[in-house]
């Protein structure tokens, strides 16, 4: 810790926001040896803080138990940041608007997180997870000498609470001393879920990109929650079930002329859609399946199947069989970079005949139904290039769900580009209608996702 005291010390530039963020973007976090400054919460469901500086800037160094949130309280008057040393740490975001608590937005930042903390902000910091402490460094400027003044928010009870001198943190307590006064019936809160319970997923983006471990392990997991109910969320979503049978009988009415004897199921998932294809194609070719879920590729197996428990992008085991035919479905953009599906795209290419038909599909960067125009703004909005994002990068989860995975949406031309450096020839390009005309074929990028043959060369 003498490290970053001496390099706070060391700080001449005026205080601004924008200097405060480039001094902490600069900061090594292995170089900060904090533990023996870490304090104990007070009390019990409370955080513990240790202000480390005051001068030019404030820096408190603050113990998040697992499980451990601030309430909802507003920054009026100061700036900063968080850095994260350890863990992973929420930002949920708020806006005042006629009388109501709108949240808007929840981000999650993992080590060397840098969170922004711009004057008026209304936001509560969460360690959701339940069995890791977090530790973060907050800077502050003008320091906070006396949480005085600062409102805080009770959701359930929709009661604001404005904090007097006598306030140790930004979190509410039975101690009427904390408070200066509070207001019952202050506002009506309105949650994300209300405002997106008509959505299935939302999306939740990670400050930085974690690496590519990372992410399939992370997509793993999520798959592995959905696996027992993932069939049943395709047949009772009906777009989804559009999209899908429209891509399966596609695939399966030209396989039906490829005398295909081993196929290449690539995110076999349960194992049913590659079965149907079959099926549907009236073939009897041996299917092989890799999925990363365990729990999926268990499913895959009581089915039937050969599959295999893998993580196709990392992982390189190759058992020497080659394949007449190949599919990659629904999957291929949870591919962690492009480095990666270019890698992986090179794998397939060498488990394949010559002339072998592969049939894979792309959610659409550009399609105005899905997230893709969302991602490209937020990718612009929050500057994502320096989080180590690509443009097209999100995160997400399922309502209902604690898990969260990756999904890249593509612009036809990167798919394109891929194909030719992985030695595929494109043979056809379908948009296939997913929110909107879903199953449909139509007219352009800007409306389906692709559906691509492509032929190995």
């Amino acid at each position: 810790m003498e490290h970053l005291i001496k390099k706070i010390n060391q700080f001449k530039n005026k205080v601004t926001y924008g200097s405060l963020g480039e001094f902490v973007a600069s900061i090594d976090i292995s170089k900060i040896d904090y533990q023996v400054f870490i304090n104990e919460p007070l009390k019990v469901g409370g955080y513990g803080r240790n202000i480390i500086t005051e001068s030019p800037f404030e820096c408190v160094l603050i113990n998040w138990p697992a499980g451990v949130e601030s309430s909802v309280h507003h920054h009026e008057g100061l700036f900063g940041y968080v850095l994260v040393l350890e863990g992973e740490l929420d930002n949920v975001s708020y806006r005042e608007e006629n009388n109501q608590l709108i949240e808007y937005k929840s981000d999650k930042y993992i080590e060397r997180g840098i969170m922004p903390e711009p004057d008026g902000v209304i936001h509560k910091l969460a360690n959701k997870n339940i069995n890791k402490r977090a530790i973060t460094l907050h800077f502050y400027y003008p320091p906070i000498e006396t949480f005085e003044g600062m409102r805080i928010f009770n959701l359930k009870t929709q009661t604001i609470g404005i904090l007097s001198k006598n306030a140790k943190s930004a979190k509410w307590s039975n101690d009427p001393n904390q408070f200066k006064s509070t207001t019952n019936n202050g506002f009506r809160y309105i949650s994300m879920d209300f405002i997106n319970k008509d959505k299935s997923h939302l999306i939740q983006n990670i400050f930085p990109k974690p690496n590519s471990i990372s992410i399939n392990t992370m997509n793993s997991n999520y798959f592995n929650e959905q696996a027992k109910k993932y069939d049943f969320s395709d047949f009772n979503q009906p777009s989804r079930k559009a999209y899908i049978n429209a891509v399966d009988e596609l695939i399966a009415e030209d396989l039906v002329n490829s005398n295909s004897l081993k196929h290449l199921d690539i995110a076999t998932g349960t194992g049913r859609r590659a079965i149907r294809i079959r099926e549907l194609s009236k073939s009897n070719y041996e299917i092989v399946g890799v999925e990363i879920s365990k729990e999926m590729c268990e499913i895959a197996n009581s089915r039937g199947l050969r599959t295999y428990h893998q993580d196709w992008a990392n992982e390189d085991n190759h058992t020497g069989e080659i394949f007449d035919s190949a599919t990659f479905l629904y999957a291929f953009g949870h591919i962690s970079s492009s480095k990666y599906r270019l890698k992986s795209l090179n794998k397939l290419n060498s488990y394949l005949h010559k002339d072998a038909p592969l049939y894979i599909d792309f959610f659409s960067l550009n399609n105005a139904n899905e997230w893709g125009p969302l991602a490209r703004k937020t990718f612009d909005e929050n500057n994502l290039n320096k989080h180590g994002y690509e443009l097209g990068d999100v995160f997400y989860k399922k309502r209902g769900f604690n898990e969260l995975a990756f999904l890249h949406y593509f612009q036809l031309d990167e798919i394109l580009n891929l194909l030719e450096l992985t030695g595929f020839r494109l043979e056809w390009v379908k948009n296939i209608g997913y929110a909107k005309n879903p199953g449909k074929i139509v007219n352009s990028e800007n409306e389906g996702n692709f559906l691509i043959k492509a032929l190995k060369v």
